[in-house]
């Protein structure tokens, strides 16, 4: 009797231990399938990472200039303002003229006003067109001219087909003695975009503002050759011929339409728009 007992306790352990054995193994089992289900949801929701673009390009050599040495003067280049609406670190497009909207994780790697006088000051610089180039009054001699600039627009456009990348600038140089304005021109200028990727609209607009600047440098070596009384200045200066990008112009982004000259790239008012 006493092993019949015996018997029937051990029969009621062992149950219970197996329904435990049961329940905890199905527990395990659940923990970990959440587990991994947390750690999917998690990875799905995760941003993703962000990219950094600048624009760049190396200087072009400065060919046909007027003066082989650089002019006895010193420029001031001021950092150029920008457009509120492009002001931020984040990357504009556009998909009307009416609309604007920002990328959420491509971005400028610096400050777009201060990215682009970077670049001009690096361009300036290499072309040793004067005998300096400074961005404070502190800097060392006086300066005899100033540079100014306003960046009116620098985005991409996304078009239903096609994909443009477009920058507005315009340019101002004054003389400090008097300050009056001895140059000033603007640019409109877009540019299409062959592959849909937001590297290759910054490397269009880096061909962009190399033709800019490249534009803006042999401009004001003619000017400094008035300036200095080296050549008598013209009503039309015949602009250097360099290699042109393939800009484009369509009704996509409207620009002011000029009044082209015989050589066909820039009008009455300094307004560049230029065709394939």
């Amino acid at each position: 009797m006493m092993e019949d007992r015996k018997q029937r306790t051990d029969g009621r352990v062992n149950g219970r231990l197996e329904k435990i054995g049961r329940a905890f193994f199905a527990a395990t089992i659940v923990y970990v399938c959440l587990t991994l289900a947390f750690s999917l949801i998690a990875g799905c929701s995760r941003p993703p990472a962000r990219q950094y673009f600048l624009l760049n390009y190396t200087p072009p050599k400065m060919h046909n200039r007027t003066m082989q040495n650089p002019y006895a003067a010193v420029i001031r280049l001021r950092d150029f303002s920008i457009e509120e609406a492009y002001n931020r670190p984040h990357i504009v497009y556009r998909t009307s003229p009416f609309e604007l909207r920002y990328y959420n994780f491509k971005s400028w790697a610096v400050r777009p006003a201060r990215m682009v006088t970077d670049l001009f000051f690096k361009h300036l610089n290499s072309a040793e067109l004067v005998s300096g180039v400074v961005r404070r009054f502190d800097e060392g001699r006086r300066p005899d001219y100033e540079i100014t600039g306003f960046i009116e627009a620098l985005e991409e456009f996304d078009g239903e087909d096609v994909l443009f990348a477009r920058l507005a600038l315009r340019i101002n140089m004054s003389r400090l003695s008097d300050g009056a304005t001895i140059y000033s021109r603007h640019f409109d200028l877009h540019k299409k975009v062959y592959r849909k990727e937001t590297v290759f609209v910054v490397r269009e607009l880096s061909q962009i503002i190399e033709y800019i600047f490249t534009e803006i440098i042999a401009d004001i070596d003619r000017k400094l050759a008035i300036e200095f009384g080296i050549t008598p200045e013209v009503a039309s200066p015949a602009f250097m011929q360099i290699e042109q990008p393939s800009f484009i112009t369509d009704d996509i982004i409207p620009v002011e339409q000029p009044n082209f000259t015989t050589d066909g790239i820039i009008s009455e008012d300094n307004t560049v728009t230029l065709e394939e």
